[in-house]
């Protein structure tokens, strides 16, 4: 397992560079200065010359790029040029905000899928099992966009049980309010894959022989349940999960943006609807970064929890 991180921690800031350059270089061919931009069209081309310069954003495309990569890389990220503050506190306060929705739709979703996951394989074959597969398949199938309309026009627009706005200027239980529809919209597709990869892991694990063979010997339900049931089949749907994780950076963009939750995904879109460079690169690297370090986890987890994998040599 040693050897695995060793690997992912050479290969990530490669990965990174590799991020670095392409949107570095896609900014570039996007038409328009990002001086004119700020300083308006009336603006003279001597006037967005000198503020082009003052900003670091004059001389050759690989002079820039090794300039603002350096700057990057020790913490001096620039300043915002729409909004006029410092990029760094204003990229890192909305992946904060991101995380926690992150975190609360996992939080919301992933109990309810497993226990459903759960009830199915041991109702393997009836109807009740094929009703609940069928909309699993659905919700895995349903993207963000979709689920998060859905969730707005018919619990905030047509029932009001929410606010339509989720602003984090509230505070306790309004607080959480706000934040419940963009979790569940977000957290749909992932809430599909669990709920069925607990009940495919769980049907194995039924059909096992120690699992037979505890049930023979009289152990109580409620241990086989919790030492031989969900100690196994949790397994591989942890590293599903931490996928699912992974992959919800980009349904959050939509959601973040539908609901109005100021995020990091909304903060990104703005970034590129106002040519603000800066905030654009950052937001993007810090994506990326974070989506390696969540895939990475999962993979420590799940090599952590299966003892056959973390006692092969080569921990796989």
């Amino acid at each position: 397992m040693l050897r695995l991180i060793a690997i992912r921690l050479v290969v990530i800031p490669l990965v990174l560079l590799a991020v670095s350059v392409g949107v570095f270089f896609l900014v570039q061919v996007v038409p328009g200065q990002p001086g004119r931009v700020v300083l308006g069209p009336y603006a003279t081309q001597q006037q967005v010359a000198l503020w082009q310069h003052r900003q670091g954003l004059d001389g050759s495309v690989v002079a820039r790029y090794l300039r603002w990569i350096g700057g990057f890389a020790r913490g001096r990220w620039g300043t915002s040029l729409s909004l006029g503050v410092p990029v760094r506190p204003l990229v890192l306060g909305r992946l904060g905000n991101s995380i926690l929705l992150g975190l609360f739709a996992l939080l919301v979703t992933t109990p309810v899928a497993i226990g459903i996951g759960l009830w199915q394989a041991h109702r393997l074959g009836r109807r009740s099992d094929r009703v609940l597969t069928l909309v699993g398949v659905t919700l895995s199938s349903i993207p963000e966009f979709v689920s998060g309309v859905i969730l707005l026009i018919l619990f905030a627009v047509e029932l009001h049980w929410f606010p339509v706005d989720s602003q984090l200027a509230w505070s306790g239980l309004d607080r959480v309010r706000g934040m419940l529809l963009p979790a569940v919209a977000v957290a749909v597709a992932s809430f599909g894959h669990t709920s069925r990869m607990m009940r495919s892991t769980t049907t194995e694990v039924l059909g096992s022989a120690h699992y037979r063979t505890a049930v023979l010997n009289g152990v109580p339900p409620g241990r086989l349940l919790r030492r031989h049931v969900l100690r196994n089949a949790l397994i591989p749907t942890t590293a599903v999960l931490g996928n699912q994780a992974a992959f919800m950076l980009g349904g959050l963009v939509i959601v973040e943006i539908l609901f109005n939750y100021p995020g990091l995904g909304q903060l990104l879109v703005d970034s590129v609807v106002n040519k603000d460079i800066f905030v654009l690169e950052a937001c993007t690297l810090v994506a990326a970064l974070v989506s390696m370090l969540v895939i990475l986890t999962a993979d420590v987890a799940y090599r952590l929890l299966d003892p056959r994998v973390r006692s092969s040599p080569d921990g796989r």
